[in-house]
């Protein structure tokens, strides 16, 4: 048996009985041993404390009987398949390290660890030695002083790559030490020897929300003010206090001012990060010219939304981050309702979420939404929307019967106009600019 002790093993100490039936429940002698040897040395009342059964990863106490040790501490072993080998890791980390948590609690001086990794198991085992080396190095560095000695019982078989590892976790001198250095792999788990997965760990970045492209250079005021509006630099309070208080109606205008402006601000960041090209593709919303008083035309067309064919998910965050830099001057919308059908209607639910979630700005800064070539249909639809959803939008909407009356508050040049529109608007009322050339991108 290969030993890492500092001192002659004490009589308080325990051994590791690996079950032989993985997790199904011992019942049976034969299911315990199948020579009856372990039964007839220790007795039958054994049977009695392990009958619950053992999962993988756990560890259970019995008492020694007539073995000559204190204490058996059951665990069970992972099966290897190399496509779980994350999972077969930490089931094998947590073996060794309950173990040495049990026996820490039961005031062990020295505990014997059989190899709890088998080739029935599939597991390799320089990896599996690995982790076993390098769980009881971690914990007796934090714990060492409740134990004297740990034992490690192999087999011909594994005496080898013990033997072979063993200087890597347990120097016996510093020249031994600096020689294994290099040795060490790459993956040596966290403080307390557990493996590690990238994927599951919490990542916190420096400036969160801003892209990593940001210039440096914005200034100490600038990287300032974007902190004091973060929801997590602000470090106010109980969340979900605020929200219960929002659902009862107590909370202040000001308080739900703030909760407006966290959820929007992890929309933006969430847009900011999507990869929206194939609704950007759709061209259904771009930025055109300005109207007569200067405000900047942002243009809506109803018939390249295919409601059905998307999802409306991220059309929301496109839209977001579309009009995000827009929205904090004065902007107006223009719609186009032209040859729109019933795959191309956005349902109330859809509005009402993106008027919820959008910032107070886009709502302040908008100064009209021109509705151009609307049906009686969209006109009631839009007067229930805006009198019983929402409020604010009605008296900001003009319907548009033609392009004629929209060139009235747009100069043609500053708008571009899609072919069918203008196909559309020429056969239902006459030629108005025929100059006018549609964009070719559209």
């Amino acid at each position: 048996p290969l030993s890492c002790s500092q001192q002659s093993p004490a009589s308080s100490s325990g051994v590791l009985r690996k079950p032989t039936t993985s997790n199904k429940i011992l019942k049976k002698a034969r299911n315990v041993n199948t020579s009856g040897l372990l039964i007839r040395t220790i007795g039958v009342l054994y049977l009695m404390f392990i009958s619950s059964g053992c999962r993988t990863g756990e560890a259970k106490l019995t008492k020694g009987f007539n073995l000559a040790a204190r204490f058996i501490i059951h665990t069970v072993g992972p099966k290897y398949k190399s496509r779980y080998r994350t999972a077969a890791e930490s089931s094998l980390y947590s073996c060794y390290r309950n173990v040495l948590q049990l026996a820490k609690e039961q005031t062990m001086c020295s505990v014997g660890f059989c190899v709890i990794n088998s080739l029935k198991r599939c597991y390799p085992l320089e990896d599996a030695t690995h982790i076993a080396l390098r769980t009881v190095r971690r914990f007796l560095e934090i714990h060492g002083e409740t134990l004297e000695k740990v034992v490690f019982a192999v087999s011909e078989l594994e005496e080898a790559t013990y033997q072979k590892l063993m200087p890597l976790y347990f120097p016996r001198s510093l020249e031994e030490e600096i020689q294994s250095l290099p040795c060490l792999p790459a993956d040596i788990g966290n403080a307390e020897g557990e493996p590690v997965v990238p994927e599951r760990q919490i990542r916190i970045t420096e400036k969160p929300g801003v892209p990593d492209d940001a210039s440096d250079e914005e200034g100490l005021e600038a990287d300032l003010s974007f902190i004091g509006s973060h929801a997590f630099a602000r470090m106010e309070g109980d969340v979900d206090k605020q929200r219960r208080l929002i659902l009862q109606g107590q909370l202040s205008e000001a308080a739900l001012q703030k909760q407006h402006q966290r959820n929007y601000n992890r929309w933006l960041c969430q847009a900011r990060a999507e990869d929206l090209s194939d609704i950007a593709s759709l061209k259904a919303l771009y930025q055109t010219g300005v109207d007569n008083c200067g405000h900047t035309v942002m243009v809506v067309v109803g018939r390249n939304i295919p409601v059905t064919l998307i999802d409306m998910e991220k059309a929301l965050l496109y839209f977001i981050h579309v009009m995000d830099h827009i929205a904090v001057k004065e902007y107006v919308l223009v719609y186009f309702h032209t040859l729109t059908n019933d795959y191309n209607q956005l349902d109330s639910n859809f509005l009402k979420k993106l008027y919820d979630v959008v910032d107070i700005k886009y709502k302040r800064n908008l100064k009209a939404l021109y509705f151009v070539h609307p049906t009686f249909r969209s006109k009631v639809s839009a007067w229930f929307f805006t009198t019983f959803t929402i409020s604010g939008l009605k008296d900001k909407i003009r319907y548009v019967e033609s392009l004629q009356q929209l060139f009235t508050a747009i100069p043609p040049e500053q708008i571009d106009l899609p072919p069918f529109v203008l196909e559309y608007d020429a056969r239902e009322n006459g030629p108005y600019y025929s100059s006018y050339p549609p964009s070719p991108d559209l």
